[in-house]
């Protein structure tokens, strides 16, 4: 199944269009929808050559994170999946987002976006509103988000605010405040650990730039939807602080 044809005319307008199509319709019979969930989780899909940067590979990992992401979402209503099937994906997609080293979002007119990174917090986001999602990947996931601020690379098509769906989904799931607290506190603890035993190298700057642009984009979001007073008084604190040392 090559959902990631090189070309963006045939990758986006006709075989993702059309199985958006298919989908909605509820015309792919669940026999069908089992075997692309089973596919596009495995080496062929989600975890295709993931040691690979700077080639056409990352476009079969992203394109396998967006259909899935359509499945999952589409799935809450069709009840298809197993909870097998649900775990099985949620652990494919944090190790994928834990390892992809390809950062590129748009390519070039041919070959139009990849976005890996940003494509599969969208199917993480998915999998944490599906009924079958496991809470006791909470942990992992936000290990996931703090793995990618530091993959010295600073983040420059709105990747941040994907992460933070990925919080505001987990809220919105029940998960206590206390962990997201502990998370960002550990977040700003390793910048200080970091700076102190290898200095302010170009690393160090680049998460930092990553860390607080998404930790303002975090605040806003907790400020608007009056979530979490606690923790966005957490966030605020560190942010007013952390703008000070530049």
């Amino acid at each position: 199944m090559n959902v990631g044809h090189i070309e963006s005319t045939i990758r986006d307008q006709q075989n993702y269009r059309l199985f958006i199509q298919l989908l909605s319709e509820n015309i792919i019979p669940a026999p069908i929808i089992h075997h692309y969930v089973n596919y596009l989780s495995a080496d062929n899909g989600l975890l295709f050559e993931l040691n690979d940067t700077d080639t056409s590979t990352v476009i079969q990992r992203s394109f396998s994170a967006l259909f899935l992401t359509a499945i999952v979402n589409a799935d809450r209503q069709l009840g298809i999946l197993t909870k097998e099937e649900v775990e099985q994906l949620t652990t494919a997609a944090i190790e994928l987002f834990s390892k992809e080293q390809d950062f590129r979002s748009y390519i070039d007119e041919m070959t139009g976006w990849a976005h890996s990174i940003a494509h599969t917090a969208d199917l993480i986001c998915a999998l944490i509103s599906h009924p079958y999602f496991n809470i006791r990947f909470t942990s992992h996931i936000l290990q996931a988000i703090r793995t990618n601020l530091w993959k010295g690379y600073v983040f420059q098509d709105d990747e941040e605010e994907r992460f933070v769906k990925i919080v505001e989904a987990l809220i919105a799931k029940g998960i206590e405040e206390a962990l997201f607290i502990e998370w960002v506190e550990q977040l700003f603890d390793r910048l200080e650990m970091v700076a102190y035993e290898q200095g302010y190298n170009a690393s160090w700057f680049k998460a930092r730039t990553n860390i607080l642009n998404m930790m303002k984009t975090l605040y806003f979001f907790l400020k608007f939807s009056n979530h979490s007073d606690k923790l966005r008084g957490i966030v605020s604190i560190f942010i007013q602080r952390w703008l000070k040392l530049t």
